[in-house]
Protein backbone atom coordinates (compact mmCIF):
# COMPACT_ATOMS: atom_id res chain seq x y z
CA UNK A 1 0.00 0.00 0.00
CA UNK A 2 1.08 3.29 -1.05
CA UNK A 3 1.99 6.07 1.84
CA UNK A 4 1.69 9.55 1.18
CA UNK A 5 4.07 12.14 2.20
CA UNK A 6 1.03 14.51 3.32
CA UNK A 7 -2.35 13.85 3.24
CA UNK A 8 -4.80 16.54 3.27
CA UNK A 9 -8.46 17.00 4.22
CA UNK A 10 -9.92 19.94 3.16
CA UNK A 11 -9.65 22.42 -0.07
CA UNK A 12 -10.38 25.71 1.68
CA UNK A 13 -8.00 28.39 1.26
CA UNK A 14 -5.76 26.50 4.38
CA UNK A 15 -6.14 23.16 2.56
CA UNK A 16 -5.06 24.56 -1.22
CA UNK A 17 -1.93 26.46 0.59
CA UNK A 18 -0.81 23.75 1.93
CA UNK A 19 -1.11 21.47 -0.93
CA UNK A 20 0.21 24.05 -3.57
CA UNK A 21 3.21 23.95 -1.29
CA UNK A 22 4.28 20.28 0.07
CA UNK A 23 3.87 19.42 -3.70
CA UNK A 24 6.21 22.35 -4.61
CA UNK A 25 8.86 21.04 -1.98
CA UNK A 26 8.31 17.89 -3.74
CA UNK A 27 6.43 15.65 -0.97
CA UNK A 28 4.02 12.99 -2.33
CA UNK A 29 1.11 14.87 -1.52
CA UNK A 30 -3.07 13.54 -1.56
CA UNK A 31 -6.00 16.15 -1.26
CA UNK A 32 -9.37 14.78 0.03
CA UNK A 33 -12.27 17.03 -0.37
CA UNK A 34 -15.99 15.93 -0.08
CA UNK A 35 -17.48 18.51 -2.03
CA UNK A 36 -17.00 17.75 -6.13
CA UNK A 37 -14.52 20.67 -6.48
CA UNK A 38 -12.29 23.11 -5.32
CA UNK A 39 -14.96 25.88 -6.29
CA UNK A 40 -17.48 24.25 -4.42
CA UNK A 41 -15.64 25.10 -0.85
CA UNK A 42 -16.08 28.75 0.13
CA UNK A 43 -13.49 30.97 0.39
CA UNK A 44 -13.50 34.59 1.78
CA UNK A 45 -13.41 37.23 -0.66
CA UNK A 46 -12.36 40.77 0.77
CA UNK A 47 -8.50 40.88 1.05
CA UNK A 48 -6.09 42.78 1.34
CA UNK A 49 -2.04 43.02 -0.20
CA UNK A 50 -0.53 40.46 2.30
CA UNK A 51 -2.98 37.94 0.95
CA UNK A 52 -2.09 38.61 -2.25
CA UNK A 53 1.35 38.33 -1.75
CA UNK A 54 1.06 34.92 0.17
CA UNK A 55 -1.01 34.32 -3.07
CA UNK A 56 1.67 35.41 -5.51
CA UNK A 57 -0.51 37.71 -7.53
CA UNK A 58 -0.62 41.10 -8.93
CA UNK A 59 -3.34 43.55 -7.91
CA UNK A 60 -4.29 44.07 -11.71
CA UNK A 61 -4.32 40.05 -13.11
CA UNK A 62 -7.68 38.07 -13.43
CA UNK A 63 -7.49 36.80 -9.62
CA UNK A 64 -8.55 40.06 -8.37
CA UNK A 65 -12.30 40.92 -9.25
CA UNK A 66 -12.57 44.34 -7.32
CA UNK A 67 -10.50 46.91 -5.71
CA UNK A 68 -12.25 49.43 -3.18
CA UNK A 69 -11.27 53.12 -1.99
CA UNK A 70 -13.39 52.63 0.91
CA UNK A 71 -15.45 50.83 3.72
CA UNK A 72 -18.83 51.69 4.79
CA UNK A 73 -20.07 50.39 8.42
CA UNK A 74 -23.83 51.52 8.34
CA UNK A 75 -27.20 50.59 10.77
CA UNK A 76 -29.93 49.02 8.75
CA UNK A 77 -31.94 50.80 11.12
CA UNK A 78 -30.85 54.31 11.46
CA UNK A 79 -28.48 54.82 8.74
CA UNK A 80 -26.08 55.90 10.90
CA UNK A 81 -22.24 55.55 9.61
CA UNK A 82 -18.98 55.44 9.87
CA UNK A 83 -16.66 55.74 6.49
CA UNK A 84 -13.12 54.18 6.33
CA UNK A 85 -11.24 55.03 3.36
CA UNK A 86 -8.07 53.94 1.45
CA UNK A 87 -5.86 56.37 3.92
CA UNK A 88 -6.68 54.64 7.56
CA UNK A 89 -7.55 51.03 5.27
CA UNK A 90 -4.54 50.62 3.11
CA UNK A 91 -5.57 49.00 -0.44
CA UNK A 92 -8.41 46.12 -0.28
CA UNK A 93 -9.65 43.84 -3.03
CA UNK A 94 -11.91 41.27 -3.58
CA UNK A 95 -10.82 37.85 -4.69
CA UNK A 96 -12.53 35.90 -7.87
CA UNK A 97 -12.79 33.15 -5.31
CA UNK A 98 -13.30 30.61 -7.93
CA UNK A 99 -9.93 31.36 -10.27
CA UNK A 100 -8.16 31.90 -6.85
CA UNK A 101 -9.40 28.33 -5.69
CA UNK A 102 -8.32 26.83 -9.11
CA UNK A 103 -4.89 28.73 -9.16
CA UNK A 104 -3.63 26.88 -6.10
CA UNK A 105 -5.06 23.90 -7.27
CA UNK A 106 -3.18 23.96 -10.49
CA UNK A 107 0.10 24.80 -8.81
CA UNK A 108 -0.37 22.13 -6.72
CA UNK A 109 -1.39 19.48 -9.53
CA UNK A 110 1.32 20.73 -11.79
CA UNK A 111 4.06 19.11 -8.86
CA UNK A 112 2.02 16.15 -9.03
CA UNK A 113 -0.03 16.80 -6.20
CA UNK A 114 -3.00 14.39 -6.08
CA UNK A 115 -7.20 15.65 -5.62
CA UNK A 116 -9.42 12.89 -5.24
CA UNK A 117 -13.43 14.51 -4.80
CA UNK A 118 -16.18 13.45 -3.24
CA UNK A 119 -13.81 11.94 -0.37
CA UNK A 120 -15.44 12.94 2.34
CA UNK A 121 -12.66 11.79 5.62
CA UNK A 122 -14.76 10.13 8.46
CA UNK A 123 -11.68 9.34 10.60
CA UNK A 124 -8.01 9.30 11.38
CA UNK A 125 -5.69 6.04 11.55
CA UNK A 126 -4.19 5.73 14.54
CA UNK A 127 -1.43 3.33 15.44
CA UNK A 128 0.73 3.06 18.09
CA UNK A 129 -0.54 6.43 19.61
CA UNK A 130 0.16 8.10 16.13
CA UNK A 131 -1.93 9.10 13.15
CA UNK A 132 -0.87 7.47 10.18
CA UNK A 133 -3.61 7.84 7.52
CA UNK A 134 -7.90 8.56 7.26
CA UNK A 135 -10.04 6.51 6.56
CA UNK A 136 -12.83 8.12 4.17
CA UNK A 137 -16.00 7.43 2.58
CA UNK A 138 -17.52 3.95 3.38
CA UNK A 139 -13.69 1.71 2.99
CA UNK A 140 -11.45 4.33 1.61
CA UNK A 141 -8.49 4.24 3.94
CA UNK A 142 -5.14 5.71 2.96
CA UNK A 143 -1.93 6.18 5.35
CA UNK A 144 0.60 8.98 5.48
CA UNK A 145 3.35 9.99 7.11
CA UNK A 146 1.64 13.34 8.22
CA UNK A 147 -2.17 13.90 8.23
CA UNK A 148 -3.41 17.87 8.06
CA UNK A 149 -6.29 18.54 9.19
CA UNK A 150 -7.72 21.49 6.73
CA UNK A 151 -11.48 20.50 7.13
CA UNK A 152 -13.28 23.19 8.83
CA UNK A 153 -14.75 24.04 12.04
CA UNK A 154 -16.36 20.77 12.25
CA UNK A 155 -13.24 18.49 11.41
CA UNK A 156 -13.07 15.10 11.58
CA UNK A 157 -9.43 14.67 11.72
CA UNK A 158 -9.79 17.37 14.85
CA UNK A 159 -11.99 15.07 16.54
CA UNK A 160 -11.06 12.08 15.42
CA UNK A 161 -7.81 13.06 16.25
CA UNK A 162 -8.68 14.08 19.85
CA UNK A 163 -7.97 17.38 19.64
CA UNK A 164 -10.45 19.59 22.35
CA UNK A 165 -12.13 22.80 21.76
CA UNK A 166 -12.66 24.43 25.18
CA UNK A 167 -14.57 27.25 23.72
CA UNK A 168 -15.80 26.73 20.27
CA UNK A 169 -17.96 30.50 19.31
CA UNK A 170 -19.14 29.92 15.52
CA UNK A 171 -20.36 32.43 12.98
CA UNK A 172 -22.85 31.57 10.89
CA UNK A 173 -23.11 32.69 7.53
CA UNK A 174 -24.95 32.79 4.12
CA UNK A 175 -23.93 34.41 0.93
CA UNK A 176 -26.20 35.42 -2.44
CA UNK A 177 -23.67 36.35 -5.93
CA UNK A 178 -26.29 38.68 -7.33
CA UNK A 179 -26.51 39.89 -11.08
CA UNK A 180 -28.66 42.59 -12.87
CA UNK A 181 -28.11 45.24 -9.61
CA UNK A 182 -28.80 48.81 -10.75
CA UNK A 183 -27.05 51.90 -9.48
CA UNK A 184 -23.71 50.30 -7.64
CA UNK A 185 -20.54 51.97 -6.55
CA UNK A 186 -18.18 49.65 -7.47
CA UNK A 187 -15.24 51.16 -5.44
CA UNK A 188 -17.26 51.30 -1.87
CA UNK A 189 -17.78 48.04 0.12
CA UNK A 190 -20.22 48.09 2.80
CA UNK A 191 -20.42 46.36 6.17
CA UNK A 192 -24.00 46.57 7.91
CA UNK A 193 -25.26 46.43 11.33
CA UNK A 194 -29.42 46.01 12.49
CA UNK A 195 -31.70 44.13 14.88
CA UNK A 196 -32.63 41.55 12.50
CA UNK A 197 -29.13 41.09 11.73
CA UNK A 198 -28.27 40.23 15.16
CA UNK A 199 -24.93 39.51 16.66
CA UNK A 200 -22.91 39.52 13.47
CA UNK A 201 -22.86 41.81 10.36
CA UNK A 202 -24.14 42.36 6.31
CA UNK A 203 -21.86 42.25 4.16
CA UNK A 204 -22.05 43.76 0.09
CA UNK A 205 -19.25 43.63 -1.83
CA UNK A 206 -19.47 45.09 -5.45
CA UNK A 207 -18.22 42.74 -8.27
CA UNK A 208 -18.74 45.27 -10.69
CA UNK A 209 -21.82 48.23 -11.50
CA UNK A 210 -24.72 45.09 -11.92
CA UNK A 211 -23.29 42.41 -9.42
CA UNK A 212 -22.45 42.06 -5.43
CA UNK A 213 -22.08 39.58 -3.37
CA UNK A 214 -24.34 39.67 -0.71
CA UNK A 215 -24.20 38.04 2.70
CA UNK A 216 -24.20 37.73 6.37
CA UNK A 217 -22.47 36.32 9.52
CA UNK A 218 -24.06 35.54 12.90
CA UNK A 219 -22.97 34.33 15.54
CA UNK A 220 -25.71 32.98 18.24
CA UNK A 221 -25.11 34.55 21.95
CA UNK A 222 -27.20 32.45 23.16
CA UNK A 223 -30.39 30.10 22.33
CA UNK A 224 -32.99 32.37 23.23
CA UNK A 225 -31.30 35.27 20.77
CA UNK A 226 -30.51 33.21 18.22
CA UNK A 227 -34.26 31.94 17.96
CA UNK A 228 -35.95 35.35 18.47
CA UNK A 229 -33.69 36.57 15.35
CA UNK A 230 -35.37 35.82 11.38
CA UNK A 231 -33.60 32.93 9.35
CA UNK A 232 -30.12 34.58 7.81
CA UNK A 233 -31.14 34.33 3.98
CA UNK A 234 -34.75 35.85 4.98
CA UNK A 235 -32.67 39.17 6.11
CA UNK A 236 -30.74 39.06 3.18
CA UNK A 237 -34.44 38.59 0.89
CA UNK A 238 -35.36 41.18 2.50
CA UNK A 239 -32.64 43.38 2.55
CA UNK A 240 -33.01 42.78 -1.88
CA UNK A 241 -36.56 44.02 -1.44
CA UNK A 242 -36.18 47.10 0.33
CA UNK A 243 -33.14 48.86 -1.40
CA UNK A 244 -33.68 49.72 -5.24
CA UNK A 245 -30.33 48.69 -6.00
CA UNK A 246 -31.10 45.37 -5.85
CA UNK A 247 -35.00 45.23 -6.12
CA UNK A 248 -35.08 43.43 -9.54
CA UNK A 249 -31.56 41.27 -9.03
CA UNK A 250 -31.47 37.95 -9.76
CA UNK A 251 -29.58 35.47 -7.29
CA UNK A 252 -26.83 33.81 -9.13
CA UNK A 253 -25.33 31.43 -6.54
CA UNK A 254 -26.12 30.78 -2.95
CA UNK A 255 -23.04 29.53 -0.40
CA UNK A 256 -22.56 29.23 2.87
CA UNK A 257 -20.11 28.53 5.92
CA UNK A 258 -19.11 27.89 9.49
CA UNK A 259 -16.19 30.45 10.77
CA UNK A 260 -14.75 29.95 14.27
CA UNK A 261 -14.86 33.12 16.47
CA UNK A 262 -13.15 32.09 19.80
CA UNK A 263 -9.58 32.48 18.63
CA UNK A 264 -6.57 29.70 18.40
CA UNK A 265 -7.65 26.29 20.03
CA UNK A 266 -4.81 25.02 22.86
CA UNK A 267 -3.23 22.85 20.79
CA UNK A 268 -3.17 21.81 17.60
CA UNK A 269 -0.17 19.33 16.54
CA UNK A 270 0.45 15.84 17.59
CA UNK A 271 2.15 13.14 16.25
CA UNK A 272 1.55 12.51 12.53
CA UNK A 273 -1.30 15.16 12.53
CA UNK A 274 -1.80 18.98 12.47
CA UNK A 275 -4.69 21.19 11.88
CA UNK A 276 -4.68 24.10 9.87
CA UNK A 277 -7.20 27.04 9.14
CA UNK A 278 -10.91 26.92 10.38
CA UNK A 279 -9.69 23.73 12.21
CA UNK A 280 -7.28 25.21 14.20
CA UNK A 281 -9.14 28.33 14.57
CA UNK A 282 -6.72 30.26 12.53
CA UNK A 283 -9.21 33.17 11.57
CA UNK A 284 -9.40 36.68 12.78
CA UNK A 285 -13.07 36.83 14.21
CA UNK A 286 -14.06 40.75 14.49
CA UNK A 287 -14.27 41.06 10.91
CA UNK A 288 -14.86 37.19 10.28
CA UNK A 289 -11.08 37.62 7.99
CA UNK A 290 -9.49 33.81 7.40
CA UNK A 291 -8.23 33.61 4.39
CA UNK A 292 -4.95 35.70 4.65
CA UNK A 293 -4.62 34.18 8.38
CA UNK A 294 -4.91 30.65 6.02
CA UNK A 295 -2.69 31.10 3.68
CA UNK A 296 0.12 31.82 6.25
CA UNK A 297 -0.71 29.22 8.38
CA UNK A 298 -0.72 26.71 5.03
CA UNK A 299 3.01 28.37 4.10
CA UNK A 300 4.37 27.62 7.26
CA UNK A 301 2.65 24.06 7.85
CA UNK A 302 4.33 23.12 4.04
CA UNK A 303 8.05 24.44 5.37
CA UNK A 304 7.84 22.35 8.26
CA UNK A 305 5.76 19.43 6.46
CA UNK A 306 9.25 19.29 4.53
CA UNK A 307 11.65 19.61 7.64
CA UNK A 308 10.11 16.33 8.64
CA UNK A 309 9.83 14.30 6.00
CA UNK A 310 13.90 14.97 5.72
CA UNK A 311 14.54 14.06 8.80
CA UNK A 312 11.38 11.66 8.65
CA UNK A 313 10.62 12.33 12.19
CA UNK A 314 6.71 12.53 12.52
CA UNK A 315 6.83 13.03 16.25
CA UNK A 316 4.70 15.02 18.23
CA UNK A 317 7.71 17.13 19.06
CA UNK A 318 8.81 17.38 15.77
CA UNK A 319 5.22 18.19 13.93
CA UNK A 320 4.82 20.49 17.42
CA UNK A 321 7.54 22.80 15.71
CA UNK A 322 5.10 23.86 13.52
CA UNK A 323 2.85 25.01 15.99
CA UNK A 324 5.52 27.04 18.08
CA UNK A 325 6.60 28.86 15.26
CA UNK A 326 3.27 29.58 14.32
CA UNK A 327 2.40 30.78 17.99
CA UNK A 328 5.24 33.38 17.97
CA UNK A 329 4.16 35.35 14.61
CA UNK A 330 2.11 38.54 14.54
CA UNK A 331 -0.90 37.32 12.72
CA UNK A 332 -1.19 34.58 15.39
CA UNK A 333 -1.16 37.18 17.98
CA UNK A 334 -3.77 39.14 15.99
CA UNK A 335 -6.34 36.15 16.09
CA UNK A 336 -5.53 35.23 19.99
CA UNK A 337 -6.83 39.30 20.83
CA UNK A 338 -9.77 39.42 18.08
CA UNK A 339 -10.96 35.88 19.73
CA UNK A 340 -10.74 37.62 23.30
CA UNK A 341 -12.40 40.51 22.22
CA UNK A 342 -15.21 38.22 19.98
CA UNK A 343 -15.75 36.06 23.43
CA UNK A 344 -16.03 39.70 25.44
CA UNK A 345 -18.70 40.94 22.75
CA UNK A 346 -20.41 37.27 23.27
CA UNK A 347 -20.88 37.50 26.73
CA UNK A 348 -22.09 41.22 26.44
CA UNK A 349 -24.89 40.06 23.81
CA UNK A 350 -26.14 37.40 26.26
CA UNK A 351 -27.27 40.50 28.71
CA UNK A 352 -27.21 43.69 26.48
CA UNK A 353 -28.31 44.87 23.28
CA UNK A 354 -25.40 44.25 20.63
CA UNK A 355 -27.00 46.41 17.93
CA UNK A 356 -27.82 49.37 20.36
CA UNK A 357 -24.18 49.39 21.67
CA UNK A 358 -23.22 49.57 17.46
CA UNK A 359 -25.57 52.43 16.72
CA UNK A 360 -23.64 54.34 19.83
CA UNK A 361 -20.01 53.52 18.08
CA UNK A 362 -21.64 54.30 14.46
CA UNK A 363 -22.32 57.51 15.62
CA UNK A 364 -20.11 58.54 18.04
CA UNK A 365 -16.65 56.72 17.15
CA UNK A 366 -14.10 58.18 14.69
CA UNK A 367 -13.32 55.62 11.74
CA UNK A 368 -9.01 55.51 12.68
CA UNK A 369 -10.16 55.11 16.18
CA UNK A 370 -12.88 52.05 15.13
CA UNK A 371 -9.99 50.93 12.69
CA UNK A 372 -7.49 50.78 15.58
CA UNK A 373 -9.56 48.52 17.84
CA UNK A 374 -10.45 46.00 15.04
CA UNK A 375 -6.89 45.11 13.89
CA UNK A 376 -5.91 45.04 17.70
CA UNK A 377 -3.44 47.86 18.21
CA UNK A 378 -4.74 50.80 19.76
CA UNK A 379 -1.92 52.94 20.71
CA UNK A 380 -1.56 54.31 24.30
CA UNK A 381 -2.80 57.70 22.66
CA UNK A 382 -5.93 56.44 21.39
CA UNK A 383 -7.09 54.42 24.11
CA UNK A 384 -6.48 57.67 26.14
CA UNK A 385 -8.84 59.25 24.15
CA UNK A 386 -11.05 56.96 24.30
CA UNK A 387 -11.49 57.68 28.30
CA UNK A 388 -12.10 61.39 27.61
CA UNK A 389 -13.35 62.32 23.91
CA UNK A 390 -15.90 59.09 24.05
CA UNK A 391 -15.94 59.00 28.16
CA UNK A 392 -20.01 59.02 27.95
CA UNK A 393 -20.06 56.17 25.42
CA UNK A 394 -17.25 53.46 26.81
CA UNK A 395 -19.46 54.00 30.41
CA UNK A 396 -21.99 52.84 28.98
CA UNK A 397 -21.41 49.74 26.78
CA UNK A 398 -18.44 49.18 29.64
CA UNK A 399 -21.46 48.96 32.40
CA UNK A 400 -23.46 46.54 30.48
CA UNK A 401 -20.56 44.41 30.16
CA UNK A 402 -20.05 44.26 33.89
CA UNK A 403 -23.37 43.49 34.08
CA UNK A 404 -23.18 40.65 31.88
CA UNK A 405 -19.67 38.97 33.67
CA UNK A 406 -21.81 39.25 37.19
CA UNK A 407 -25.19 37.69 35.70
CA UNK A 408 -23.13 34.89 34.00
CA UNK A 409 -20.45 34.51 36.53
CA UNK A 410 -17.70 34.35 33.72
Amino acid sequence: MMTYDVIIAGTGPAGLMTAEWTAKYGLKTLVLEKRESVTHSLMGELVTDKALKFLRVRPDSDYIGNKYNSIVGESLDTGANIVVDRSLLGNSYLFDEDKCQELMRDRALSDDAEFRYRSRVNSVIKEKGSVVGVNFNQSGKEHGRLTVGADGSFSRVSETAGFKHPKWLLSYGYRFKLKNCKGIDPDVAYFFVGKDVGLGYLWLYPRSETEINLGIGRVPSSKANWHSLPPMQDVLRKYMKTHPETQNAKISAVNGGVVPCAGIIPKFTDAGVALCGNSAGQVSSIVGGGVTTCFHAGQVLAKHAKRMVDEEDFSEKSVGKYEREYRKTKLASNIMNTGKGMWAVSKYSMFNDPVAAAEIVLNQLDAKTLNELIQGHASVGTLMTLMTDFLPMVAKIGAGYLRAIAVSGL
